[in-house]
């Protein structure tokens, strides 16, 4: 198992408490921050030049209502974080789920049944509200698992996309 994390110091902290309760736990941490597409591409890279396959990629990180921050690439932070950095991870390993006939799996929330999406204001910079944001982050991983799903199937590949509820 790789923890893909932003915080290395808290990411070894966590897989310390898993290596003691959990015996002959196989587990690595490398770096990971969702608020810079730079770093996705470096996590991308580092892992295919470590790695052969990659058989579940479970996108669940996540932030919920903040107030309006943006990332390092200018896109509000919420879907930034929640949605896109977990859309480019995919796109950059997608090649190697494929490879192992693989799955992905979005962590979403029941909080998509609030989200809208407007595309006039995507990054919320004229009508903010941190609740509209993550509502909105969590139905487009809906929308995303959907129709990479619909994608794979259509082309016969034999990977599946899902989501899931935290809960």
């Amino acid at each position: 198992v790789i923890m893909a994390c932003r915080s290395l110091d808290k990411a070894k902290d966590a897989k310390r408490e898993i290596e003691q309760e959990l015996d002959g736990a196989d587990l690595k941490v490398m770096e990971l921050d969702l608020t810079s597409l730079e770093s996705v591409e470096s996590f991308a890279e580092e892992f295919r030049e470590e790695y052969d396959s990659l058989d579940i990629l479970c996108n669940n990180a996540g932030l919920m209502a903040l107030p309006r921050r943006e990332t390092e690439n200018g896109f509000e932070m919420q879907l930034g974080v929640n949605h896109l950095g977990h859309f480019a991870l995919t796109a950059h390993l997608i090649d190697m789920i494929v490879d192992s006939s693989g799955r992905v799996v979005n962590q979403s929330s029941m909080a998509h049944t609030d989200g809208e999406i407007d595309f006039n204001d995507l990054m919320m910079e004229e009508n903010y509200s941190k609740w509209g944001s993550y509502g909105r982050s969590k139905l487009a991983n809906l929308l995303f698992t959907y129709e990479l799903n619909r994608k794979l199937k259509q082309k016969d590949i034999d990977v599946e996309s899902v989501a899931c509820h935290p809960g």
